[in-house]
């Protein structure tokens, strides 16, 4: 008679052969194609729960057969929320309901216009384009600055694409609308002559007269376009007038460079003031001065004289009596006497008062447009998360306008109706409308939301589904604490918890896999999570699997005897050219789920033929498969087929399950070294054991082993009661 261990050999000497024989049956075929085929097209529960040969192929393949009558009670497994410590699911004691559950969205991906990693690229854009409006108008700025003195002619001026954006952006003026012999006869024409150009517009009210006409003043060009001599297209004081003007009008908040022109023009000016009405009269210094206090709106030039006019010696002091300290600090900071001029002898700031103004004006000249900027995008995060059509975002100003300068686009430079092709453009199709403009700022915001082809929020294209990541996050702090203790458990866990966030976050902004093959921390984390080592894992062999179709059976990844690489790579949301696919999103179970059902359900028929034959070959199948998994001794005790090989493998007789749990674990943690477990040579060993010893059990030893046996029974219950009694006391 064959025995036990060489029949359990003969299956797991070339498994994939082994798995390849059941899967070619052609019953095994026929269900399993028809699952392949159709789980896609279920669209609810109770159409997978109705559909016969779906719903039973599903429970066989998680060895819930038995299970297949009570659908109300799958119903309530499979409608449970994973997240939900307290679910059905979860309070089941038998793990296969909650990989059940696992293995099905049914409970819904999560609709969602804009997820909370895209929101944070998308206002990370945000900072990053005010950062580069910053550079452009320092740039800009120091152009104009070095060059408009250089143009001979009003002619040569309006040529010059980059001093003639800067200027018309200075005055307000939309260019498009005008020719540059209308700016050049703006240019030229006499402000004291009531018939010239500019003040014929005015006159007729044409629109932007005004700003042609403070233009016109702005510069010192003659009626044919020429210098007189020894003039300059702008003395210092129209330029400095017009690099403020444009200043004011192209940054959307002030910046470092703002501050350092503002710390320079007060430094160059506080000197040769004398007079507190010379100050105040002088809006940039004034502005320098009331930031650097923090004075309100209240404190006129009126007011602001009287607190630095006040005489301090006097406690009934304006400044002390209507401001307190805070004023008395402002009238400390300067040095005029009370008829408002200067003190004798002395400058309006002394250096150390003048660093002080500096010092206030550094800290707190930004104040308000940070706290502008922080309620506009509060705002925008706040209203984003309600949004659940793409005309709600266009029907809301405040969100436009976020939209459009996270991506560097000019108000008019888009239409509405342009805009929301591009957000409800499938980014994986190259004909969509977003790709076909070829503008990478379209199509990176296409990518940065969720909406379908209706307008309507959609599920978000990931890498991998939520619920995959999810799981994939979870599984891989369980691998790296699993039988660790004390100290050694919680510094592991620490390190876990942070790998895994590491992995939560920044799969969510993976778009190929060769992104995701570059990280490495990412793709080990995967690789842990799914049970494999890392160490053992070169950068080329991953290549070749995310390289391979799941369709071609010759593929590298078809090719491995494991499939549990398949089944990593398409839990991927990748097709065969590395690219996201939307071929998997929105379905009821996901691609790598589904392709992991189909092989357990090729298992679990591999192990049921075989038991057929010899149970105790389909019981060491069973054991090959699950213990890895298994963490504690109350986890076998809860699995009848373990529970059954670890009786036997040690001897125990069937009253074993009749003893306390408690004591059942006992016996199990000092018999069976489960972290050993995750050894393949280990469980090897151990199954030659338990194969052995079924033999015995069972009469069907070889006679050698009968010679050793003596008759062997096991040891019975009361027996172990008493020992387990004896340990005790």
């Amino acid at each position: 008679m064959v025995s036990t261990y060489l029949s359990y050999n003969l299956v797991m000497r070339d498994l994939k052969s082994s798995l390849d024989r059941v899967e070619s049956d052609s019953v095994v075929a026929r269900e399993s194609a028809y699952y392949e085929e159709n789980i896609g097209k279920v669209t609810s529960l109770e159409e997978f729960l109705d559909d016969y040969r779906l719903y039973n192929y599903a429970m066989k393949a998680h060895g819930l057969e038995e299970m297949a009558y009570a659908k109300a009670f799958m119903k309530k497994v499979l409608e449970s929320d994973l997240s939900d410590e307290n679910s059905f699911a979860n309070q089941l004691s038998d793990e296969r309901y909650r990989d059940f559950a696992q293995a099905y969205q049914f409970n819904g991906q999560t609709k969602d216009a804009q997820t909370e990693f895209q929101e944070t690229e998308m206002l990370s854009l945000y900072e990053e384009a005010i950062a580069a409006e910053s550079d452009t108008i320092e740039t800009e700025t120091n152009y104009y600055e070095k060059t408009i003195n250089t143009v001979t002619t009003a002619q040569q001026l309006v040529r010059n694409s980059r001093l003639f954006n800067y200027m018309v952006e200075a005055y307000g003026i939309d260019p498009t609308y005008y020719s540059k012999d209308h700016f050049v006869k703006v240019l030229t024409s006499d402000v004291s002559d009531p018939d010239s150009y500019v003040n014929q517009l005015v006159a007729s009210g044409a629109a932007s007269a005004a700003a042609f006409r403070q233009m016109a003043l702005g510069y010192n060009f003659e009626a044919d376009g020429t210098l007189a001599s020894g003039v300059r297209p702008q003395t210092d004081s129209q330029i400095t007038f017009t690099v403020n003007e444009y200043i004011d009008s192209a940054q959307t908040y002030v910046s470092e460079f703002y501050l350092e022109r503002e710390r320079e023009y007060y430094a160059s000016k506080i000197g040769s003031i004398t007079s507190v009405s010379e100050l105040t009269s002088d809006s940039r210094l004034f502005n320098y001065v009331k930031t650097a206090f923090q004075l309100d709106s209240t404190v006129t030039s009126t007011v602001f004289k009287n607190i630095v006019t006040s005489d301090l010696s006097d406690p009934a002091n304006y400044a002390n009596v209507n401001g307190g300290d805070a004023w008395v600090k402002v009238a400390q900071a300067f040095n005029f006497a009370t008829n408002g001029t200067v003190k004798s002898g002395l400058s309006a700031q002394l250096n150390s008062q003048i660093v002080t103004t500096n010092s206030g004006f550094t800290e707190y000249y930004d104040d308000a447009d940070v706290e502008k900027k922080e309620y506009l995008l509060g705002y925008y995060t706040d209203k984003m998360a309600d949004i659940t059509e793409v005309d709600d975002i266009f029907a809301n100003e405040s969100l436009r306008i976020v939209l459009l300068r996270a991506f560097g686009l000019e108000p008019d430079e888009y239409t509405n109706a342009e805009l929301k092709k591009v957000l409800t453009s499938d980014i994986t199709d190259p004909k969509s409308y977003a790709n076909k403009t070829k503008d990478d700022r379209l199509i990176q915001m296409a990518t940065l939301f969720n909406f379908d082809s209706e307008g309507q929020a959609a599920e978000p294209l990931l890498a991998q589904n939520q619920g995959t990541i999810t799981t994939v996050a979870a599984n891989y702090i369980i691998n790296k604490i699993m039988f660790l203790e004390g100290d050694e458990r919680d510094a592991a866990r620490e390190k876990a918890d942070a790998e895994s966030s590491y992995y939560s976050e920044n799969i969510l902004g993976i778009r190929t896999a060769e992104d995701f093959l570059a990280d490495r921390r990412l793709v080990d984390v995967v690789l842990i999570s799914n049970g494999f080592d890392p160490d053992e894992v070169t950068d080329d062999f991953l290549k070749q699997v995310f390289a391979s179709d799941l369709t071609d059976d010759k593929s590298f990844v078809n090719q491995q005897s494991d499939g549990a690489w398949a089944e990593l790579l398409a839990s991927f949301n990748f097709d065969v050219e590395g690219n996201l696919t939307r071929d998997t999103v929105g379905t009821i179970q996901q691609r790598g789920a589904a392709l992991e059902t189909i092989n357990q359900y090729v298992r679990q028929t591999l192990e049921e033929n075989e038991g057929a034959s010899n149970e105790a070959v389909r019981l060491a199948l069973y054991f090959e498969r699950k213990i890895e998994g298994i963490t504690d001794a109350y986890e076998i005790i809860a699995d009848d087929a373990l529970a059954e090989v670890f009786r036997v493998t040690f001897g125990y007789t069937e009253d074993f399950a009749n003893l306390d749990v408690d004591v059942q674990a006992k016996i199990i943690d000092k018999n069976l070294d489960l972290s050993e477990m995750r050894d393949p040579a280990k469980v090897e060993r151990f199954l030659q054991r338990f194969t052995a010893m079924w033999d015995m059990e069972n009469g069907a030893t070889d006679p050698v082993l009968n010679i050793f046996s003596n008759g062997y029974q096991g040891i019975s219950a009361d027996l172990l009661m008493s020992i387990a009694s004896l340990r005790s006391g």
